[in-house]
Order: structure tokens, then C-alpha cells, then sequence
């Protein structure tokens, strides 16, 4: 890891510690840097377009993570690594509990929608490709509009779930994959919905 990506990993990790008190901000991050290297200006200066340039980040780092931490997927079923895939990535979120609510709340706010499902696209992205999607065609986007149902509505039940080793959410997971294997056609209109910025043809 090179010297910058070093510091902004330490910035990132210690504003993650204040943003389920403190929210998202320009001040946050100015304090994390000060933290971290003694120096405000850090964090302006590694994450210049603010917090929603930390948050990209992170869920950057998140999706590497989470590619890193999966089994080798041969002999697995296409549901099996999806569900395996949406499984692990929430996993790395567990200990940011409290800091990926905000960070929903923040990314939620109009002006930030846009990038917010960029960000959601690139992780369902990458979980097809780890399940070996090879699909160029109008299936292409179809599955990750799908797939980004799937992640986002069991994201926020995850936010709630209080049970042993969030077991609720894996059958709400299992559930929601059901259900879209049993969509006979998904309208082009809910791929539309979460990927906005995407051009179908």
C-alpha cells in the first residue's frame, strides 16, 4: 500500500469511530486528519470533494475486501455465490454498524443519490463477476438491477436485525433471492430506477 492510500485507510478509520455521534462532515474528516498525522489539513487535502469522496472510498475498499475474503467459487450454484457474495460484504460491515446507518442517511440525501448508485453498482458488479456473469447483452444490467434490489432491501433489514449472528437476515437474504428467481421478466423500469445514470438499450 503506498504511503497516501496508508494515511487515507487511518484517516477513514479513525472517522468512522466519530461518524455514529457525529454524522458526516468536512469537520469530521479535518479531525480524523488531525488525529491521525497532527495536521487538520489532512483530511481536506486526501479526501478534497469531502465526506462523499471518504464514503466512496470506503465502500471501494469494502468491495476489495470482500472479493479478497470469498472462497473460490467452483461448485458453487450461481445463487450460492450471489447470496455468498451479498453474505460477506455485509459481514465487513458488522463492526461499522452504527457508521453505515449514517452513511445510508447521508447518501440519501438528494444530491447524493446519483453517486449512491454508483456505488451500488459497482458492488453488485463485482459479486457477478464473481459469479462468473459473462453476460454483455441487456442481461447485463437487468442482473445488477436485480441484484441491487436484493443488496439494498437487505442492507436495511440488517440495519435492524438483532438476532444471533444476524441469522434473520440471512433467511430475509435467501427469501429475496427466491423471489427474483421466480420473476418471470423484470421491467426495465426498476433497472432504471436503481441505476439512473445507466443508458439501456
Amino acid at each position: 500500500m503506498k504511503a497516501r492510500d496508508k494515511i487515507k485507510s487511518q484517516i477513514l478509520k479513525r472517522a468512522l469511530v466519530h461518524v455514529p455521534f457525529d454524522g458526516w462532515s468536512q469537520e469530521l474528516l479535518n479531525r480524523a486528519g488531525e488525529e491521525v498525522g497532527g495536521d487538520p489539513s489532512y483530511g481536506w487535502r486526501l479526501f478534497p470533494k469531502g465526506p462523499l469522496e471518504a464514503i466512496t472510498y470506503w465502500s471501494e475498499l469494502l468491495d476489495q475486501e470482500m472479493l479478497a475474503a470469498l472462497p473460490n467459487p467452483k461448485g458453487l450454484r450461481v445463487r450460492e455465490k450471489v447470496a455468498l457474495g451479498v453474505k460477506t460484504r455485509l459481514c465487513l460491515l458488522t463492526p461499522y454498524r452504527e457508521a453505515a446507518r449514517k452513511t445510508a442517511a447521508y447518501l440519501a440525501f438528494p444530491t447524493h443519490l446519483s453517486q449512491s448508485s454508483r456505488l451500488l453498482y459497482r458492488t453488485v458488479s463485482e459479486i457477478w463477476y464473481y459469479a462468473g456473469d459473462t453476460s454483455t447483452d441487456i442481461n447485463f444490467y437487468t442482473k445488477r438491477g436485480l441484484l441491487g434490489w436484493v443488496y439494498s432491501s437487505t442492507f436495511l433489514y440488517w440495519l435492524r436485525d438483532h438476532s444471533a449472528n444476524s441469522e434473520a437476515t440471512w433467511r430475509f437474504l435467501d427469501h429475496r433471492i427466491e423471489e427474483v428467481l421466480t420473476l418471470p421478466k423484470i421491467p426495465q423500469k426498476i433497472v432504471q430506477s436503481l441505476f439512473p445514470w445507466r443508458r439501456h438499450g
